[in-house]
């Protein structure tokens, strides 16, 4: 192609886009033009929320028809206006699409009532009510359905880790300090660490979700409204457990936001150091575990590779997860009181960390269930190194021979370096001669005697205290956690019923509202009855799902 011809298509193009342009700065949304002249295309696509917020869309209906009935219950509007605005409002169809020169789904949910209810009942929905208590509602109650989702993930990954410690309770690995083999354990004690772990992060999603439970509306722009509301009967409506009172801090607040975050990346920072030892354990050079091909990869060069790639590609999310905490702690820093629009973007990393997390519990619960351990590798690995077990012969020294600890300590230390020195280190204790071992030692002691503190089974079953690696103690830990999961289990059962519940006190207020019968145009006609329950059931369905 030669210039002039470039040059031809390039002046077509713009003078194409400059037609869409002025005709997309000629439209007007519902607010915008009767203030200020003309949006710019490129500025509505730059501001604009509407890639993220169909997320919210269902709650934002659930928001707009609570704030309507209680309108209507305090004689701010009329039954009639909000029987059409709640019957448009229910209309609103699953794959509604969302206009991006409306800004936001709110001014699309406003604009459509309009225009099915009318300007005359349409134009009351906004009554008493801003887009800054509304999403900051809206937000709550699609994150509360997210964290009782990452609770759920969290159950069943603590299950699945659980049920792996139970069967390997006695299977004997050795532990590690700085990666490097320090002490015998057992496989069972090591997976039990990780689910004790996971349990604080389950108590961590309870507590953030009780703080969250709180309700922003009415709350109106900034300074609430110079209507009477009824913000109470809202929350209710709604399945909150309470208010949001000051209505400055109900717009503003975005801790809540900041604290789930918070949560997901420590999830993520805990499901990454599980996955550092999956991706260890399952290499060549530990060969203690072995991953199903189901989450693994293979090179496309080198055709005998079997790469733990799932645990990888966690490790690499962690740090996204972690990212989004960051920015969103810059974003909310210097913000004055009370809305900006800064916090819109703060929900992009909301619901990216969310998704990331969720999706990586769902994944490791998969692959851990599948996880292979050698037990016969991990038991050499303990039997062939006898320096697993320095410590346990310089407690030795303490107990049977008087010996202050620092000096056993000091004296075992000597005979691992000896034995270093000499190219014997795995026989640290058994691999020099009997004179050399008592010299270095300061006692006289045989190898004999030295022999029987290096079988791993006896070393784990003097361990009594609470939370020691013993076999014993390990199953019973099992248990009383299992039961601990058990009881968490049945408090987010509760939760996730109380927000079924509120979900059936909304329906059935509305079909107070509206009636058993309501004529929606000429030709239809719906029993809000079986709405409700279709609409009640769907959500129950959702919770399932989840």
């Amino acid at each position: 192609m030669n210039r002039s011809s470039a040059a031809l298509l390039l002046k077509k193009a713009r003078a194409s886009n400059s037609k869409i342009k002025d005709k997309k700065e000629g439209q007007r949304d519902i607010i915008h033009s009767a203030r200020l002249g003309a949006f710019s295309a490129s500025a509505a696509k730059y501001t604009s929320s509407i890639d993220i917020d169909r997320r919210i869309l269902e709650a934002v209906i659930d928001v707009n028809i609570a704030h309507v009935l209680m309108l209507s219950e305090q004689k701010i509007i009329s039954k009639s206006s909000s029987k059409q605005v709640i019957i448009a409002l229910k209309k609103i169809p699953r794959d509604f699409q969302l206009n991006d020169f409306l800004e936001d789904v709110h001014m699309n949910v406003e604009d459509y009532v309009i225009s099915k209810a009318g300007k005359e009942a349409g134009g009351m929905l906004n009554i008493a009510k801003s887009r800054n208590d509304q999403v900051a509602t809206a937000l709550r109650i699609t994150l509360r359905d997210h964290l009782l989702g990452l609770a759920r993930e969290l159950i069943t990954l603590e299950q699945v880790l659980l049920a792996k410690a139970f069967q390997n309770a006695a299977a004997v690995m050795p532990g590690y300090t700085h990666l490097q083999r320090a002490q015998p354990i057992t496989l069972g004690h090591h997976l039990l660490a990780h689910e004790e772990t996971f349990e604080r992060d389950l108590e961590r999603i309870i507590q953030c979700y009780l703080r969250m439970n709180k309700c922003p509306m009415g709350a109106g722009a900034l300074a609430s409204s110079g209507f009477l509301l009824n913000r109470k009967l809202v929350a209710t409506l709604l399945g909150f457990d309470g208010l949001i009172e000051n209505s400055l801090d109900a717009v503003s607040a975005r801790d809540f936001v900041i604290e789930s975050i918070y949560d997901c990346a420590q999830i993520m920072s805990d499901v990454s150091k599980l996955a550092e030892e999956i991706i260890l354990w399952t290499s060549k050079e530990f060969s203690f575990a072995v991953i199903s091909d189901k989450f693994a990869a293979t090179s496309s060069m080198m055709p005998q590779k079997k790469n733990a790639i799932v645990p990888e590609v966690a490790r690499a999310r962690t740090s996204q997860v972690a990212a989004d905490l960051v920015a969103a702690l810059g974003i909310v820093k210097s913000l004055p009181l009370s809305y900006n629009l800064d916090l819109q973007e703060l929900t992009r990393n909301l619901w990216t960390a969310i998704d990331k997390t969720l999706d990586t519990l769902r994944l490791f619960s998969e692959m851990i269930t599948e996880l292979k351990f050698n037990e016969e590798i991990m038991d050499q690995a303990v039997q062939g190194d006898e320096t697993l077990f320095a410590t346990e012969v310089a407690d030795y020294l303490v107990t049977n021979y008087g010996m202050p600890f620092r000096e056993a300590h000091s004296r075992v230390s000597a005979l691992v370096r000896n034995a270093e020195s000499s190219g014997n280190l795995r026989k640290a204790f058994t691999g020099s001669a009997e004179e050399d071992i008592s010299s270095i030692l300061g006692v006289a002691i045989s190898k004999k005697e030295l022999s029987g503190l290096m079988d791993p089974h006896l070393v784990l079953s003097r361990r009594r205290t609470i939370g020691s690696p013993n076999p014993r103690l390990v199953k019973q830990s099992c248990k009383s956690h299992t039961v601990v999961i058990s009881k968490y289990k049945r408090k987010f059962d509760r939760l996730e019923q109380k927000v079924i519940l509120g979900k059936n006190r909304l329906m059935s207020r509305v079909d107070q509202e509206i009636g058993a019968y309501l004529t929606m145009n000429k030709n239809e006609q719906v029993e809000t009855g079986t709405t409700t329950k279709k609409w009640i059931s769907e959500t129950q369905n959702r919770a399932e799902v989840k």
